[in-house]
């Protein structure tokens, strides 16, 4: 625009020199001309300014084309890279340990799905009232003297609960009353326990407690002891003497004197077992036992528990035995005697008839039991009979059956 108006002032400084000079149709033919040279210096501008659009547009083609090339360059190196880098990657991650451990396929999570429960409605609960809840016995305060081994626990007695009930008129018919805890009445001592009412219904309460009193007796003041005992078959044996440890004149009116012995106000010992098998120093065995200790006040207490032994008898260890099935004697002489001091008959030689006759000990007797228990003889015959060894310690030992031939 700036070249157009300053080729328009100049033609029009041109036209208006002329003017001056020129007459009208030269000034006419000289506008004229200029309008021409500036229709073509337009033209030519705007050639010009066409052309170098033209040049613009192919120089920015032609960046533009370059930076597409450089940008496809620069896209494909960074691609390269980056597949050169993730292969990479990828070799290591399954090269190592690690990747090996992770692509172990994992057991599908179980998703627990909590069941929504609906809450029922609260219901009301209505308490039934219970005999227990509606009554209410009375006990009996103070203390109660008890006689020494009273059984509290009899239904019936002077010392039954209920008697120690005050409002019995004002309870229901049927009340059950019991004692809660032990009251031992063959020791002295103080002993509360609680007393317990169930009703017809089945309710139950504690209703208070009684305090039972129990006086000192000789249970008290004594401790018999004990300890375990061998015997021999058959041996006499004394309770107080020979089972009991405590000293002589320990109790009151002791049998271990003499001058208490046959006293009826003595301290007395009797042995119980605790089996069904009676003690017996006959019946070889172990026997489990205790002494039951009664003093002259009547109270009484047991000891513990110990063990007598009884030795096996001479029966059963000295063994004998006929020497044979037959014997053979003579007619002229008898076979027994009459023992005075025995009262009763004894065999004349027992060597001749059994085994092991020197082993037998003194004082031991050997008689027929049979047709040949007799002092006088025999006439010839034939006799079949056995021995009875009868042993110092009480036991006794039949043989079996023999002949005897008397000729």
């Amino acid at each position: 625009m700036g070249k157009k108006l300053k080729a328009i002032s100049k033609a029009s400084v041109a036209l208006a020199l002329l003017g001056a000079a020129v007459p009208l149709e030269a000034a006419n033919s000289t506008v004229f001309a200029a309008k021409k040279s500036n229709k073509k210096a337009t033209k030519s501008t705007k050639k010009a300014k066409t052309s170098k659009k033209s040049t613009k547009k192919a120089k920015t083609a032609k960046k533009s084309t370059k930076k597409k090339a450089a940008k496809k360059t620069t896209t494909k190196k960074t691609v390269k890279k980056s597949t050169k880098k993730t292969t990479k990657k990828v070799v290591k991650k399954t090269t190592s340990k690690k990747s090996a451990k992770k692509t172990t396929a994992k057991k599908p999570v179980t998703k627990v799905v909590k069941k929504t429960t609906t809450k029922a409605p609260a219901t009301k609960v209505i308490k039934r009232q219970t005999m227990a809840d509606k009554y209410q016995p009375k006990v009996k305060s103070g203390t109660v003297k008890v006689d020494w081994g009273a059984d509290v626990t009899l239904p019936y007695g002077d010392y039954v609960p209920q008697n120690f009930i005050t409002n019995t008129s004002s309870l229901p018919y049927g009340v059950e009353y019991k004692y809660l805890d032990a009251v031992n009445t063959k020791k002295g001592g103080t002993y509360t326990t609680r007393i317990q009412a169930t009703y017809s219904d089945g309710s139950k309460e504690v209703v208070g407690s009684v305090t039972f009193v129990v006086p000192t007796t000789d249970v008290d003041k004594y401790q018999p002891t004990v300890h375990d005992v061998t015997l021999e078959y058959g041996a006499d044996y004394s309770v107080r003497n020979d089972f009991i440890t405590n000293p002589a004149n320990y109790f009151p009116n002791d049998p271990a004197l003499p001058q208490f012995e046959s006293s009826l106000e003595k301290t007395d010992f009797d042995l119980k077992t605790d089996s069904e098998d009676s003690f017996s120093v006959k019946k070889p065995g172990t026997y489990t036992v205790h002494v039951r200790v009664t003093y002259p006040d009547n109270t009484y207490e047991d000891t513990n528990k110990f063990k007598i032994t009884v030795l096996p008898s001479q029966a059963d260890t000295i063994k004998v035995a006929p020497k044979a099935s037959s014997f053979t004697v003579s007619s002229s002489s008898a076979l027994e005697y009459s023992d005075d001091d025995l009262m009763e008959n004894v065999l004349v030689d027992p060597s001749f008839f059994l085994t092991n006759a020197s082993a037998l000990p003194k004082g031991t007797v050997v008689s027929f039991n049979g047709s040949l228990d007799t002092t006088r003889t025999l006439g010839p015959g034939k006799y079949e009979d056995y021995l009875t060894v009868y042993f110092p310690d009480g036991s006794e030992y039949d043989t079996d059956n023999f002949i005897v031939n008397v000729k």
